[in-house]
């Protein structure tokens, strides 16, 4: 199993997450104040990649130490995104984002 996990700007973190974790990271994120209203999930592989998302739905996308940033058309995309993520889908994101 690859090793993942989420963290938010708050300190939470919880290791071999899922979608539902994605899904409940979301909606908490829309209940933050500015200063903690981000979160991030990473997905270690030979590299760690990494999505972060910020309460305005600005990303930064961290694959392979390259940092690539993008601005979510809605929170659905946010959630496929991260989806992706944990599917491995790297290249399928970065066509995305580019």
């Amino acid at each position: 199993m690859t090793e993942n996990y989420v963290q938010y700007a708050s300190g939470f973190q919880k290791d071999n997450i899922d979608e539902a974790d994605i899904v409940k990271a979301i909606s908490d994120i829309q209940l933050m104040d500015d200063e903690h209203g981000a979160f991030w999930v990473s997905v270690i592989t030979d590299n760690e990649n990494v999505i972060e998302v910020n309460k305005d739905l600005s990303l930064s996308v961290i694959f392979g130490g390259q940092e690539t940033k993008y601005h979510a058309i809605d929170w659905k995309e946010v959630k496929e995104l991260y989806k992706l993520l944990l599917l491995e889908k790297f290249d399928e994101i970065a066509s995305i984002i580019k």
